[in-house]
């Protein structure tokens, strides 16, 4: 691969990076959190991008893929997911979660969800990548 390629793959990620975290600050903007859940909020923002990395990835052992998984190793952490899941099982009406419940939701090593559960969180969360 040469240089003007490379740097073409770079600025790819970085586009895709730029419009995932663009995507995520306007969900943040309308999920509020205390100062005392900006762990919660952190782990919900690591699971969309989880999310978005997850669906980024070919399996063909490309130069991408490796990046991606570089990028899934920063955002995709067992501790946050399980803190996601957590604050959802202690109050399943907390509407804040349900885009990150709903994208974890076949990720994780966690129960998936009913579908009378999915429908119940997509009527409310209306997160059309894991809602049809």
């Amino acid at each position: 691969m040469n240089s003007t390629s490379s740097m073409g793959a770079g600025l790819r990620t970085l586009s895709v990076v730029a419009m995932a975290l663009v995507s995520l600050a306007a969900y943040a903007s309308l999920a509020v959190f205390s100062k005392d859940e900006q762990p919660l909020r952190k782990a919900v923002e690591d699971a969309a991008m989880c999310f978005h990395f997850a669906g980024e990835f070919n399996g063909d052992g490309s130069a991408r893929d490796k990046e991606v998984t570089r990028m899934q190793r920063k955002v995709c952490k067992k501790d946050g997911q399980r803190l996601v899941m957590q604050a959802y099982r202690k109050n399943p009406n907390d509407a804040r979660l349900y885009p990150a419940v709903l994208m974890l939701d076949g990720l994780t090593s966690a129960p998936p969800l009913s579908e009378p559960e999915k429908a119940r969180l997509c009527a409310v969360a209306r997160t059309e990548l894991v809602c049809n």
